[in-house]
């Protein structure tokens, strides 16, 4: 930013303009590389890619023609048809082997074999090899196929006999008398192996053969044809991208990120060996040639348009500048004359720069008639700044004298102030004082209710003490009765009941000091119950002063508590009325503080005139006409 400010309006100019034209180069330089790179990648993709494939195909099919035909003219030997007929007779085994031999030979097979649908024999040219068994799962494709429609068929597979991958060319045999076969010959599958390896696009594009099922079958890194690689688990492959490339179409091409980067790839589905050719080449291979190429136009196309951009940038960056550059050195032609407001700029042009000559002259004519008028003004202020200091003096010394007084009223009511707050905790302490004797006086009021309440239980207890006792001395009586009773009969008895009459004189004796106790325990109980109730009385009239005492110490204590908010009130606002006197006092003190700044202010205001006066003495100014 620095080196922004010390550089010139061309400059800036130069170097702004030479930038975008930079960033329109490089943005319209890779916009083209893009739009060229992408129509190439279609190119390759719609037209290059699914040419080669499709040579590759056509290579393949090429190779298994000559077989195909071979096997095709061996299922239609009539002397095998008649063979067939006679159920595969043992003394036709020797002709069949000598025939398979002669077509093993001439057609360079790995094996040529005839299987029996009827017998399910195997038939190669060595003669019986097998019996195929239908539920076996190595032999369906044998019945698989027969129960088809399809005249032949080329599979991949590996060949019992030999433990060795073969292509196998089966082609379906249906004699005159409708009995079934398979005929064909078996090919190493090296030859097609090699033959596919040997394919190349590009520099590093390759090709390689995978099952309908998605299992590499036949492929250049032979870690891969192990029967466990899938074309989903190559590096980078997506089981959609695999899914995709095995669906049937006979091309389509797509592209994924592999281990070397971004790759194309291609599969062709070959119905004859129920396989798929795929191929894939790097995309930066297949497109860095046009890329290069596409670079190197854009570049040139800069380099050109650069040089000649920044021609014309240079041109009008003088154009622009020169002017600006004009009109700075007569600013500073005027600025140089010694504060001469008299001098103006000559006004030549009707374009910008004359415009800015005659604003600038407007400017300084404005600028005239301020400093004038700054100068008149000066000398007021100087005269006014007197005034001003004089009175600020007597305001300062009245001040203060309002301060002292104030300071007075403040400490008086200071005073004032602890004296309410003291008889605002006297009058909460007598309020405390009067609400703990009503709460005292109530809990006694509800003490002599439970004594009234326990004198009448004890009342009720004694009566029923009596009536018990009332049945004892029935109970004494009876016993009496019956004590007399028994003692009648035992002076009948004579000398027999002697000794129970004297027993009986007893239980009397007893009956009747147990009447006389039960009638002085009810006597007792008889005086108990009146004082009890006496008692009681005296309990109802205590209660009932009580809560007269209740009463009136609550009317004590509301007293109390309007005198103790009244004081709480009286309180407050004797503090406000405190503050208030504090605050003005304060406030008092600041304007005396304030007095004396302005005076100091008026002063160097005086002072400060006197300097600007000095200051536009400077100017050479235009006097008003």
């Amino acid at each position: 930013m620095e080196l922004l400010r010390r550089l010139s309006i061309r400059h800036k100019l130069l170097l702004s303009m030479g930038l975008c034209l930079l960033l329109f180069i490089i943005i319209s330089s890779t916009l083209s590389i893009m739009k060229t790179s992408q129509a190439a990648r279609e190119r390759v993709l719609g037209h290059e890619l699914p040419a080669q494939v499709a040579a590759i195909r056509n290579d393949v099919l090429r190779q298994i023609a000559t077989p195909l035909a071979v096997s095709q003219t061996l299922a239609n030997n009539t002397f095998l048809h008649a063979w067939e007929e006679a159920g595969v007779p043992e003394e036709g085994v020797a002709a069949w082997s000598a025939q398979a031999k002669n077509l093993k030979s001439k057609n360079n097979a790995a094996t040529v074999f005839w299987v029996s649908r009827s017998t399910g024999k195997y038939f190669t040219d060595k003669g019986y090899d097998r019996t195929l068994n239908e539920k076996a799962a190595s032999d369906q494709w044998f019945y698989g196929f027969l129960s088809g429609s399809s005249p032949y068929q080329l599979d991949i597979d590996k060949d019992v006999s030999a433990d060795s991958y073969m292509l196998f060319i089966n082609t379906r045999v249906q004699t005159a008398g409708g009995k079934q076969a398979v005929a064909g010959l078996g090919l190493s599958v090296n030859a097609l192996a090699e033959a596919v390896r040997n394919y190349k696009l590009g520099q590093s594009g390759y090709v390689f053969l995978v099952r309908a099922n998605g299992m590499v079958l036949i492929h250049r890194d032979p870690a891969m044809v192990d029967g466990k690689h899938q074309l989903a688990d190559m590096k980078g492959m997506t089981p959609a991208l695999a899914k995709r490339l095995l669906g049937g179409e006979a091309f389509i091409a797509d592209s994924f990120k592999g281990a070397d980067g971004e790759q194309l790839v291609a599969s062709s589905f070959i119905p004859e060996l129920n396989a798929y050719l795929v191929a894939q080449v790097p995309e930066a291979e297949v497109l860095a040639g046009i890329a290069r190429g596409a670079a190197m136009t854009s570049l040139i196309a800069a380099v050109i348009g650069g040089g000649i951009g920044m021609l014309a940038i240079f041109v009008i960056a003088r154009a622009i500048a020169a002017p600006v550059a004009h009109a700075a050195e007569l600013l500073e032609d005027i600025a140089s004359g010694g504060g001469d407001l008299t001098r103006r700029m000559p006004v030549e042009t009707q374009d910008e720069i004359g415009a800015l000559a005659a604003a600038f002259n407007k400017f300084v004519e404005s600028l005239n008639v301020t400093i004038l008028r700054v100068r008149e003004s000066s000398r007021a202020i100087g005269e006014a700044t007197g005034d001003i200091a004089s009175g600020n003096m007597d305001l300062s010394a009245r001040t203060e004298a309002q301060a002292s007084n104030l300071e007075q009223t403040a400490a008086a009511m200071e005073e004032l102030t602890s004296t309410v707050h003291n008889n605002t905790a006297n009058a909460e302490q007598a309020n405390k004082l009067v609400a703990g004797t009503a709460e005292s006086a109530k809990r006694g009021g509800v003490v002599v209710g439970q004594v009234v309440e326990k004198m009448a239980s004890i009342t009720a207890s004694s009566n029923k003490i009596s009536d018990i006792i009332g049945v004892i001395d029935g109970i004494a009586f009876q016993t009496n009765i019956l004590a007399l009773n028994a003692a009648v009969e035992a002076a009948r008895a004579g000398e027999q009941g002697r000794g129970f009459a004297v027993v009986a004189s007893e239980v009397r004796n007893l009956a009747q000091r147990s009447a006389a106790a039960a009638k002085e325990i009810k006597e007792l109980i008889t005086e108990s119950v009146q004082q009890v109730a006496d008692g009681g009385k005296l309990a109802d009239s205590a209660g009932m002063a009580m809560q007269d005492i209740v009463k009136s110490v609550q009317n004590v204590a509301g007293l109390m508590q309007e005198i103790a908010s009244a004081s709480q009130e009286q309180s407050l606002g004797i503090d406000q009325v405190n503050q208030a006197v504090t605050q003005m006092d304060d406030t008092t003190q600041q304007n005396a503080a304030l007095v004396e700044e302005a005076a100091a202010a008026a002063q160097s205001l005086s002072e400060q005139a006197a300097r600007l006066e000095q200051v536009v003495g400077l100017f050479k100014l235009k006097e008003k006409a």
